[in-house]
């Protein structure tokens, strides 16, 4: 019998910025998140550029995270959805598909062969038995997809400040 439990989606951004990522995000609608991770209970899950497809504790995967916002999303079947998103762990991660969203909705995401993070967070709802979109007609899931889903959100949470870089101006006079 299943049983019905929370996934969180977390949009969030990390400091300092992977530039390859924020311009993916920036060019692909995102002015706020350009990574998504899952949590299931204190595990959490993500595909990133630079690990792969991981899991860790939600403090290991905030290293570096200086803004987020969570929406708890209840699934049918919260074990189906953990024992997915365990089974993706150490696959790749889909640059391809990454850097292609922003052009085009490239190849269909569910070729779970490699992920990028909000594909693999809209896979993971839909192990769990939730239908955030329609696979049929949704190909690629960019984190600001996630976002405008029709679902509660949590407030957004500033960890801190990335360090401000001094604007450039013409130099002052002293008087």
């Amino acid at each position: 019998m299943a049983t019905p439990g929370i996934v969180t989606v977390r949009l969030t951004s990390r400091w300092p910025y992977n530039p390859i990522s924020l311009a993916v995000g920036v060019c692909a609608g995102s002015r706020q998140f350009s990574h998504s991770i899952t949590l299931i209970g204190q595990r959490g899950y993500e595909a990133s550029m630079v690990h792969g497809c991981r899991a860790g504790t939600v403090e290991e995967l905030m290293e570096g995270i200086v803004v987020y916002r969570d929406m708890p999303v209840l699934v049918p079947d919260i074990d189906a959805a953990r024992a997915f998103a365990e089974d993706q762990v150490g696959k790749g991660y889909d640059f391809a598909g990454a850097v292609g969203i922003p052009l085009t909705y490239s190849e269909d995401w569910t070729d779970d062969g490699k992920w990028w993070c909000s594909d693999l967070t809209f896979a993971i709802v839909l192990a769990g038995g939730l239908r955030l979109f329609d696979p049929d007609v949704m190909k690629r899931v960019r984190p600001i997809d996630l976002h405008m889903v029709d679902y509660p959100k949590g407030p957004i949470v500033r960890m801190r400040q990335p360090p401000q870089v001094p604007p450039t101006s013409p130099q002052t006079r002293a008087f």
